[in-house]
């Protein structure tokens, strides 16, 4: 794959890394959501920040690949994994019993950064990321006719550029 795309995985793997590991490790630096202590298991933890987290790493790493469709794949996934973190803290009462929206911080300032930092910030950079590679191996496959296979066969390249019998003499 481009450089381009490359570059956009490890983007996404680094966010996502980011967004997983945050609840567990931002407590012990005074970067809070709420009363949880670092490296505390939750509910909450577990489903709106280490699920979307690891899809969102997994999508990352498979856009590193060579093959075309795990790195269409691993843009769906990481996509899948930044809607989740925009929306997992939205729908969470839903599957946890209605118990509210989630506890984010003391200060205007401090929900301000949590909410962006945890959830909302983190999932938008990798639903931009992701639908940006995505349109990049559309753009990429668009620019690449193919030959359709025979029978069963490769599929290979259609040359674009002018042959002698093309060329026009005045």
């Amino acid at each position: 794959m481009s450089a381009k795309i490359r570059g956009l995985g490890i983007g996404i793997l680094i966010i996502g890394v980011w967004g997983a590991m945050v609840p567990f490790v931002g407590p012990a630096f005074g970067y809070r959501m709420g009363n949880t202590p670092a490296w505390t298991w939750t509910e909450s933890g577990v489903t709106v920040h280490l699920i979307p987290g690891i899809a969102a790493v997994l999508g990352g790493a498979l856009m590193l690949g060579t093959v075309r469709s795990r790195v269409r794949l691993g843009t769906l996934l990481a996509l899948a994994g930044g809607a989740w973190f925009i929306l997992g803290p939205s729908i969470r009462p839903a599957w946890a019993g209605g118990g509210g929206m989630m506890m984010m911080g003391q200060s205007v300032w401090s929900q301000i950064a949590a909410s962006v930092g945890y959830h909302y910030g983190t999932g938008v950079a990798v639903a931009i990321l992701a639908a940006y590679a995505l349109g990049a191996l559309a753009a990429t496959d668009r620019a690449r006719p193919y030959d359709a296979p025979a029978t069963g066969g490769s599929r290979e390249r259609v040359s674009t550029a002018p042959s002698t019998n093309d060329r026009v003499s005045v």
